[in-house]
């Protein structure tokens, strides 16, 4: 008895890998792919960061033990029109000995922080780091270890032009 002709299952290709993606792509940027609705959730659910009220934005849980707290911008100024600079911030225990794994959540008046407004928390030097996007002077407000701070990130001057 003959045995039916198989066919051997083709390999995928790179040009057939990018052909999918393509099409994934296209989908999803014309809307072709639809999502079902949300469901509300139940009442006493806590909501996601990008839910959550502005009051509320900055809650952190409170350090075990009194601290200090430093925070700057590096550079202290933004280039004159707008750019990019670090936020540090610095927790220490009483007696200067770095204070690791505290909560600290930080808020910029204008502009994007990359942490976007996620907890963040201090490593073994005490220390915990964002960067800031604007195009303009910001403030940033921060609260770390539960206490609330706010320092500016101006504009640097622009340059004088020559004569």
């Amino acid at each position: 008895m003959l045995e039916p002709h198989r066919r051997p299952l083709a390999r995928p290709t790179r040009r057939g890998a990018l052909l999918v993606l393509a099409a994934l792509t296209l989908a999803a940027c014309t809307g072709a792919v639809r999502r079902p609705p949300a469901e509300p959730a139940p009442p006493g659910t806590p909501l996601p960061p990008s839910e959550v009220a502005p009051e509320d934005a900055l809650t952190v849980a409170p350090a075990a033990e009194p601290f200090t707290v430093a925070a700057w911008a590096e550079p202290a100024r933004l280039p004159p029109l707008g750019g990019q600079c670090q936020i540090i911030v610095r927790v220490l225990k009483r007696g200067g000995a770095p204070f690791p794994g505290v909560e600290v959540r930080l808020q910029a008046s204008r502009g994007a922080l990359y942490s976007g407004g996620r907890t963040l928390f201090t490593d073994a030097t005490g220390k915990t780091r964002d960067r800031l996007t604007a195009r303009a002077g910001a403030t940033i407000t921060l609260n770390a270890g539960g206490t609330r701070y706010r320092f500016e990130v101006p504009l640097a001057e622009p340059l004088p032009l020559p004569e």
